[in-house]
């Protein structure tokens, strides 16, 4: 029964098209082009959509998918197929499915940040979102901390307590309203309240409570405020006695705080993001992004001795209110939480950790079901450095070369993130932190079975991941999932899981094998050692050391990282006497270690020890560098020393430094030299510019570590270098070896789907680890 010029066509599309408004978004399209038929829910196929009518409409309809979908959504992939027209349809409908049952998706998405819409429906004084915090709609709102199980609907999410009044329901049942089937929709008739509490929970009364938090911010209060994740620690920006304050109470004297600004505009007044890092801020993840600082316009508190600074923009309608009350260009937006525990997620939770940091909480009475900190990156050359992966790509999937087999992975100890790993597609959890205490294991814990149970797994895992390191409490917490499960627990190399995670984002096979350069801050050597600036061949299922930075003295262990200057004598120790070593040093002695110069004979007799602990780590490296430039002499946060260093060295010519690179092969294993370039620096140090040497230091260990992977690369007929570990979160060093191997006609990979540093080892873990038994 064919109809002259007119078709019938099906269209299968697959990728993140479930909780993102794509079904009313087809049926719209489909209504405007004037065709019939129906669009069901596959879930993890994607989405189905049988149209017929006009053949040129039905053709137009099919391009228009790509090119007007939810710019939450992200399609992977489009198949249409046509066939003669039969006349089967009258209208057109959205099914729930094809037995009249909702499909079930292991995919669901990130929390999205409000929408231009949403925002102009809360400028709007007629409407009932008129400057309404929590207005959402199918195209944003929050989804994965406001969740609680699977299927995806109302009853099991955070707003299970606030039923729809006939309105917002009117607008939930009209397929052609954006909030058609939008489970997080509520308005200021049936939704969630605002109110804001002194420091000892009383309820202040106000009519305006976004004005009244706005004026108390501008008087110098710390104000904290309850979001979609947590809560955040909020101070006005361009005062140094508020940041100061801000520091003091919350023992955090130098480590860099997150800023919000109201828009792009007031973010450029202090900034300088470039194309990319713009992209990126604006984008519906709304992470934090490392840009360039300018100006004076913010307090240099907020990012002492730092040339970048982390921002954000609103991505709630809480942060969106208090801007238009504020009118000033920037808050710092820390998470909170008291040093070392997990961020607050309960009002309660709120006034018991912070009753001594904030004055006043800005609150709501929505329940946060998971929590989940806000997203760091920085912008390398337009690719994605993370350097902690959670709101806004939290739980979206990996997806990796291994299709069979479930496994869970516990990560590392600093800035962790666990995962689970489930039939090709690695899910992370959002970021966990330093382990450290049982109550951050506790939440790791917690985060993993959660994810387990939202992705609707029922059976244990074939195998638990861990760090090979025998003291992490991560290490424990697999030893506990596995009696719990029953799972066998494998055990891998901290930097061979770096490299794998490499492979694995970018599709290796696991028996392809890869030179890999692993730059960090420390990692377990099955040689007792700490490693950290290693070059590796590795396939998923074993590896082998094939070049390193030199072996130095790491006397004290850990007091090496946190008295950067320790580690420098130590390392000068291997290639100096110790009369001359007093000399050159004792200027600096009193001020670089806690206890002088009887602290720095210790060093020196315990770095000559047979013993001693022996480091190859680069972040060692670059701390030795920043202590003898005088940046800083105590680390107060993880790599501090190395990102002054980095910040330090954008004014500096590495070219200056006249020094070659010094490598030996010894028993087969290339070794980059560095405590004789260490010598030199300090013998010239005085002839030579501060910022040179903080530019050649990085430089040397760049060209070094990349003329070893080269070398091996090449002998061993391997095409491809993968690169990993935080240190490659510096972007100059980063590229640098990129650019030394591109040029050198080899293929370079690098993390941009997961963090650089520890926040994506367990993705590697879990890939060797289920390798290992598929």
């Amino acid at each position: 029964m064919g109809s002259p010029g007119s078709v019938e066509a099906e269209i299968h599309v697959t990728g993140r098209v479930q909780g993102v408004g794509f079904r009313p978004f087809i049926y719209r399209l489909a209504v405007r082009h004037g065709l019939r038929g129906y669009v069901i829910n596959l879930g993890d196929a994607g989405v189905e959509a049988v149209v017929e009518g006009q053949t040129e409409n039905v053709e137009t309809f099919v391009k228009s998918i790509q090119a007007e979908a939810p710019p939450v959504s992200e399609i992977k992939g489009i198949h249409s197929s046509y066939r003669p027209y039969r006349d089967r349809f009258t209208e057109f409908v959205i099914n729930r499915s094809r037995n009249g049952k909702e499909a079930v998706s292991g995919i669901f998405p990130p929390d999205i940040g409000i929408c231009p819409d949403c925002i102009r429906d809360m400028e709007d004084k007629r409407g009932r979102w008129f400057e309404y915090p929590f207005t959402a709609c199918a195209w944003c709102g929050p989804r994965f901390t406001g969740v609680r199980s699977l299927p995806y609907d109302r009853e099991r999410t955070h707003l299970d307590a606030f039923p729809m009044c006939r309105h917002c329901l009117s607008d939930y049942k009209n397929p052609l309203n954006r909030r058609f089937d939008a489970q997080g929709i509520t308005c200021s008739i049936c939704g969630p309240q605002m109110s804001l509490l002194d420091a000892s929970g009383a309820e202040i009364k106000v009519d305006d409570v976004f004005a009244e938090s706005a004026k108390l911010l501008r008087e110098g209060s710390i104000v904290a405020i309850k979001g979609i994740g947590g809560f955040h620690l909020a101070v006005l920006a361009t005062e140094d006695n508020t940041v100061a304050k801000l520091r003091t109470r919350k023992n955090r004297p130098y480590q860099p705080f997150a800023l919000m600004a109201p828009d792009i505009a007031a973010i450029k007044c202090f900034a300088s993001p470039d194309t990319y890092e713009s992209k990126a801020l604006v984008s519906w993840q709304k992470p934090i992004v490392l840009v360039e600082k300018k100006g004076n316009d913010i307090s240099d508190l907020v990012a002492p001795g730092l040339s970048r600074v982390g921002v954000m923009l609103p991505y709630t309608g809480i942060q969106v209110m208090l801007f238009r009350r504020l009118g000033g260009p920037a808050l710092v937006m820390t998470s909170g939480n008291r040093s070392g525990l997990p961020m607050a997620i309960t009002n309660e939770g709120a006034l018991s950790d912070l009753g001594s940091v904030a004055d006043y909480f800005l609150v709501h009475n929505r329940e946060i079901v998971n929590r989940c900190d806000d997203t760091l990156m920085r912008v390398n050359e337009g690719q994605v450095a993370f350097v902690r992966r959670s709101r806004g790509y939290v739980p979206d999937p990996v997806e990796i070369p291994l299709k069979k087999g479930l496994s869970f992975a516990v990560g590392t100890e600093q800035n962790n993130a666990a995962s689970v790993m489930l039939d090709g597609r690695c899910y992370q959890t959002q970021y966990i932190g330093d382990i450290t205490n049982l109550e951050t294991l506790e939440y790791e814990k917690s985060a993993i079975y959660g994810m387990r149970d939202l992705l609707r797994i029922t059976r244990n895992p074939d195998v638990i991941a861990c760090d090979q390191h025998p003291g992490y409490m991560t290490s424990q917490l697999a030893g506990v999932i596995s009696q719990e499960t029953g799972a066998q627990i494998t055990r891998s190399q901290h930097h061979h899981a770096h490299i794998v995670s490499v492979c694995a984002e970018n599709g290796i096979k696991p028996d392809e094998s890869v030179v890999g350069i692993v730059l960090d801050g420390a990692g377990y050597g099955p040689d007792g050692a700490i490693w950290g600036g290693e070059v590796l061949i590795s396939t998923y299922f074993d590896y082998k050391r094939v070049g390193q930075l030199e072996y130095l003295p790491m006397p004290g262990g850990d007091l090496c990282a946190l008295y950067p200057y320790r580690m420098l004598i130590s390392s000068l120790s291997t290639v100096m006497g110790d009369d001359e070593l007093r000399d050159i040093t004792e200027n600096h002695i009193e001020e670089a270690l806690p206890n002088g110069f009887e602290e720095n004979d210790i060093i020196l007799k315990q770095s000559r020890t047979l013993n001693v602990l022996k480091t190859s780590s680069s972040g060692r490296l670059l701390d030795s560098i920043a202590s003898l430039l005088g940046l800083t002499y105590l680390r107060t946060y993880e790599g501090e020393p190395a990102m002054r260093l980095e910040s330090f060295a954008e004014k500096g010519d590495p070219e200056i430094v006249k020094y070659s690179t010094e490598i030996e092969n010894n028993k087969d294993i290339y070794e980059l030299k560095t405590a004789n370039m260490l010598k030199y620096l300090i013998d010239n140090k005085n002839r030579l510019k501060r910022e040179d040497i903080a530019a050649f230091g990085q430089k040397y260990l760049a060209d070094g570590i990349s003329t070893i992977a080269i070398e091996v690369a090449k002998s061993e007929h391997i095409r491809t270098i993968a690169i990993s570990g935080g240190v490659l979160v510096n972007r100059y060093i980063s590229r640098q070896i990129i650019k030394k191997i591109h040029n050198n006609e080899l293929d370079v990979l690098i993390n941009n789907k997961i963090p650089l540093g520890d926040g994506g080892s367990s993705v590697g873990q879990n890939c060797i680890a289920l390798a290992s038994v598929i």
